[in-house]
């Protein structure tokens, strides 16, 4: 895993792809950016691992990553979507692994940068709150057997 500091001009580049920041300005994805690290990730590497603290969030800006969590396949993801979003909120562990499926990177962003970033900007935390709110639904539809499990548009 490689790591340096993102620069602010491709933070925004990908976000402005995220259909998850799409209702935010410039001025709010400018914020944002300059709160995120890039990290760079083998094929095989696992990125994130079940039961561990969640610290941070994860968005895909080349490659492609499997959410697993006791042999099953809960999701596959590529660019402009994320995981980890529950770890900007609430801290609790893990709920899958997650793995590189080819050399991947990503812009992430922790939970104590998040918290200093809502704290003056709060629309950023309504737009995570909103789509956390839609994909705990989908899955409760799914669990309820409703629906067939697919990726979101853009998991923990």
């Amino acid at each position: 895993m490689k790591s340096k500091a993102s620069d602010t001009g491709t933070a925004m580049a990908v976000l402005k792809k995220a259909p998850l920041w799409s209702g935010l300005n410039d001025a709010e994805l400018r914020t944002l950016a300059r709160s995120f690290k890039e990290l760079k990730y083998p094929t095989d590497h696992v990125i994130v691992r079940k039961g561990d603290q969640g610290i941070g969030f994860y968005l895909i800006a080349e490659g492609a990553v499997e959410a697993r969590s006791d042999g099953r396949v809960l999701a596959k993801l590529g660019p402009g979507q994320y995981f980890g979003e529950m770890a900007l909120l609430d801290g609790q562990p893990r709920r899958a692994d997650v793995v590189a499926l080819e050399p991947t990177r990503c812009l992430v962003l922790s939970a104590w940068a998040f918290k200093g970033i809502v704290s003056s900007r709060p629309k950023i935390a309504l737009e995570l709150l909103q789509e956390s709110v839609r994909r705990l639904n989908m899955n409760v539809q799914t669990l309820a057997g409703s629906e067939t499990p697919q990726a979101p548009s853009t998991t923990n």
